[in-house]
């Protein structure tokens, strides 16, 4: 049984463990060893965290019979509209619920203020993530391409959930 809990700056170090736990394995086969390494770099050192977490991102972390197996973050990128800026659920556990309990507990939270739409960005190739998220009803709007510096771009089709 998954349980959800809101996460916070203590809980920096977990959120990083476990992005270490997802990241490599799943990044390093689309996009290379150096781009992950630089992108942890950018987005998921413990400073990157916490100035997400202060520019309102809310965090969660998915737990497993009392072991940590997920995370999650979202913000209100325009009134009403809500952005899925991360999930990511460690290897063994998906398939198991924990991200559609994670997706579930985003749209209650967002739904209380007044939420009409939540969107997100997925990888191109991260073919398994994509078909998670189409079946949990979010549609394909269009595709992107984000230059992310140091010559890099992140590859993305972009999602939208509508809020009901």
């Amino acid at each position: 049984m998954t349980e959800i809990r809101k996460a916070g700056t203590n809980d920096i170090p977990l959120i990083k463990e476990l992005t270490m736990q997802v990241w490599p394995q799943t990044y390093i086969p689309i996009v290379g060893e150096e781009q992950v390494a630089y992108m942890l770099d950018r987005f998921y050192t413990p400073e990157a965290l916490q100035g997400q977490m202060e520019q309102g991102h809310s965090f969660i972390i998915g737990y497993d019979n009392g072991r940590p197996v997920a995370f999650a973050s979202w913000s209100e990128i325009e009134p009403h509209v809500y952005k899925l800026h991360k999930l990511y659920i460690i290897t063994g556990q998906q398939g198991k619920g924990v991200g559609r309990s994670m997706i579930n507990y985003i749209t209650d939270e967002i739904r209380k203020n007044g939420a009409t739409f939540l969107c997100l960005n997925v990888n191109r190739y991260n073919l398994s993530a994509k078909a998670f998220y189409e079946k949990a009803g979010f549609k394909h709007v269009t595709d992107e391409d984000i230059d992310i510096g140091n010559g890099y771009f992140m590859n993305d089709h972009v999602l939208i959930l509508a809020i009901q």
